[in-house]
């Protein structure tokens, strides 16, 4: 949490010298040939869906945290799994067709509203995008046999995710 609110500082134009993750340049027309303004509305978007399409995930996660870590009794558990097998079932849909929805929203969001002064919002759609792939792979079994656990793996890593949002969301703020 500390480094969200660091970022605010990290964002200040009075600064001489440029950090290894800033550009000389902070913004510059996009292919659209209009001003860095930004697209909030597409960068909105991106946001409260992919928030919508991992929520599934989430819920799948703290149920299995839950289950493992709370001294709760054995009926509890079994809730607990049934709820996590019927979410699973019926909520992962969302999470499958959402999340290549933000991949393409956030495509148009990064193409109409660059701003050149850091590069970590650019890391960070570099990962939505090996995630949301490595997702489909994971799908479709669009990989041989002895990769899929690894593919699997590192599509569910949590750590990843959590980087992800980080550097979007500081990337964000610098830019802001």
């Amino acid at each position: 949490m500390g480094i969200l609110f660091a970022a605010e500082g990290i964002a200040d134009d009075h600064r001489k010298s440029k950090g290894w993750f800033e550009r000389k340049e902070p913004h510059h027309s996009t292919i659209f040939g209009r001003n860095d303004e930004g697209n909030e509305t597409a960068g909105q978007m991106a946001a409260w869906l992919l928030a919508a399409a991992n929520l599934p995930v989430a819920l799948s996660i703290l149920i299995k945290w839950t289950k493992r870590a709370a001294p709760i009794g054995k009926r509890s558990k079994d809730a607990l799994v049934r709820i996590n097998r019927f979410q699973k079932k019926h909520l992962m849909r969302i999470h499958y067709l959402i999340n290549p929805l933000v991949l393409g929203i956030a495509l148009w969001h990064y193409l109409s509203s660059r701003c050149s002064s850091t590069a970590l919002p650019e890391w960070g759609f570099v990962v939505l995008t090996a995630m949301i792939a490595l997702g489909l792979i994971v799908k479709f079994r669009l990989c041989p046999k002895p990769l899929r656990k690894s593919v699997y793996q590192i599509h569910t890593q949590p750590l990843v995710l959590i980087v992800m949002v980080m550097v979007l969301t500081i990337g964000h703020l610098i830019v802001d």
